[in-house]
């Protein structure tokens, strides 16, 4: 039986609302490009490609932002609790079904960027790609799509592999599910294309487009799922001595401090303004909610009011357990005290505990710490875009994507399945980020054990832990063993926040199921559920 490309059809739109300020997304008269122009002519064609920035950014725009918050802060993994709000049913697995409207999400989300993408690059080859902005815009396209592939293999691993644009010719066609095998080798050809033909430097306006750089890491991760540790090695190798655009930052806190995250060691990131075309929607323009949900309610003790040097407005949902926190030298390691906030103080002038810290314990027994007082990460912190405006529901502070210490991370681990946990090449690149942090350098011998709590202490909320633990095959194990927080491990808490822990079905829950309207659409006699989700 046929059914009708649903998918891709949400993809046949007219080029959306641009991704930031920077001039090169501020193209005049966007609205007056017909749709022919947009795929016939060069211009045209770039201009298509700006939408592709647009259409990635929405995962964490605004309401949507479910997305982003689910894929970069470590739920189902060892390192995050989870209150309440945002994703429950992915976050606590015990009510998750195929009908879950997020996971739906995210599957249009890819597949409407694959959609774009693939008009994109069928146009540029039809146009022929001698002309250097036809050639730019079908690699940035191929780039986008071997992406989008790559997050959704991940996620669901029985993908619909489609490289057509939808027409009104093609509208019916058969359906099955691609091979393991179909999928990367598409991925790879996508990330080749795109790096042979992208640039490692780019000008400041154009800061914010895919270079050379982020289209290697993206394939030393896919290098990396299957266990290709030479090809890893020989992308990040090839990051590291490039030496135009990035570099490591003298500290991690560096990174993130400032609502733009515009220096060396990030190698992409989501662009957030204020003005017109700087992401979110609404009337007033609200941004993205990252900040609110990471950040502690703490406005909501008694004595306190909204701070920006504390975070602003705050959900308290999403934050690091006790497991992570355990992981630093709380002597040594900078990150402890610079990536967290782990006490709260009264703030409200009028109150007679004005700057006294606010006690841990103030709730006993009782549920309000978790929400009011829990520590929390910094990395979405926002202390910039609302400093005014600390009541503000929403954040403009640009979000990460990827940065190089994953890079080198990666790199290490590379070397350490290759060649041992004596390497010199894993050691030097394990000390990138851990003497850094002003930890005694490492010489060994390493353990997996040490680079994958390294992996933690660093990049927590950069959505490197859920797939990191997948490719290795011990998500199951990690997550049954540590994630959320018992009352046992956290006395402060008024009962146990850890039913992902008890709910983490082996050989099941490492993957999300195909979401139930594609299902139908695509008709289950030709697409059927995953066999854990049936």
């Amino acid at each position: 039986m046929k059914k009708r490309l649903y998918i891709a059809a949400l993809a046949i739109a007219a080029i959306a609302t641009l991704p930031s300020c920077e001039d090169f997304l501020n193209p005049e008269s966007k609205t007056d490009i017909t749709y022919n122009y947009l795929i016939s002519t060069p211009d045209g064609l770039s201009r298509a490609v700006i939408g592709l920035y647009n259409m990635e950014r929405q995962i964490a725009n605004g309401d949507g932002g479910n997305l982003y918050v689910v894929n970069m802060c470590d739920y189902n993994t060892d390192i995050m609790v989870f209150r309440a709000g945002t994703s429950a049913a992915i976050a606590r697995l015990n009510t998750l079904l195929p009908n879950n409207s997020d996971i739906e999400s995210f599957w249009t989300h890819h597949y409407s960027i694959i959609g774009k993408a693939n008009e994109i690059i069928v146009s540029a080859e039809n146009l022929g790609l001698d002309d250097e902005v036809v050639h730019k815009a079908w690699a940035e396209a191929k780039f986008f799509r071997g992406h989008a592939y790559f997050e959704l293999w991940k996620r669901f691993e029985r993908l619909y592999l489609n490289t057509l644009p939808t027409t009104v010719d093609n509208l019916v066609r058969d359906y099955k599910p691609a091979s393991t095998e179909e999928i990367f080798t598409q991925i790879k050809g996508d990330l080749e294309d795109a790096i042979a033909t992208l640039v490692w430097d780019i000008p400041n306006k154009d800061y914010g487009r895919i270079t050379k750089a982020v289209a290697k890491h993206v394939r030393a991760q896919v290098a990396m799922w299957e266990k290709d540790y030479d090809k890893a090695i020989k992308e990040c190798e090839d990051i590291f001595r490039d030496g135009t655009m990035y570099s490591m930052m003298p500290k991690t806190e560096d990174v993130f401090s400032g609502a733009d995250l515009r220096n060396s060691e990030v190698l992409w990131s989501y662009q957030f303004s204020e003005n017109l075309g700087g992401g979110g929607s609404g009337t007033p323009l609200m941004g993205h909610r990252l900040a609110i949900i990471t950040t502690t309610r703490y406005q909501s003790n008694a004595g306190c009011t909204f701070e920006a040097a504390q975070g602003g407005y705050g959900w308290g949902r999403v934050y690091p357990n006790t497991y992570l926190f355990g992981l630093y030298d709380k002597e040594k390691d900078t990150r402890y005290e610079k990536l967290f906030i782990h006490k709260f103080y009264y703030n409200d002038p009028t109150n007679a505990n004005y700057g006294k810290e606010i006690p841990a314990d103030l709730y006993g027994s009782s549920a309000g710490y978790l929400e009011k007082l829990h520590p929390m990460s910094k990395k979405h912190f926002d202390q910039w875009t609302n400093a005014t405006q600390p009541d503000r529901t929403s954040s403009f502070k640009d979000l990460i994507v990827y940065r190089l210490a994953e890079t080198y991370l990666m790199c290490c681990e590379a070397y350490f399945h290759r060649d041992g946990g004596s390497s010199s090449e894993a050691i030097e690149y394990y000390n990138k980020t851990w003497s850094r942090a002003g930890n005694a350098r490492e010489n060994g011998p390493l353990t997996l054990d040490m680079i994958l709590d390294e992996y933690a202490r660093e990049l927590h909320f950069e959505g490197v832990r859920w797939p990191l633990l997948k490719r290795l095959g011990l998500l199951y194990d990690r997550a049954r063993e540590h994630s959320g927080d018992l009352k046992s491990e956290d006395p402060y808490l008024d009962t146990d926040y850890a039913l992902c822990r008890d709910y983490f079905v082996k050989g099941k829950h490492e993957i999300w199921p195909i979401p139930q309207k594609q299902i139908d659409l695509m008709g289950a006699e030709n697409f059927p559920q995953s066999d854990p989700w049936k």
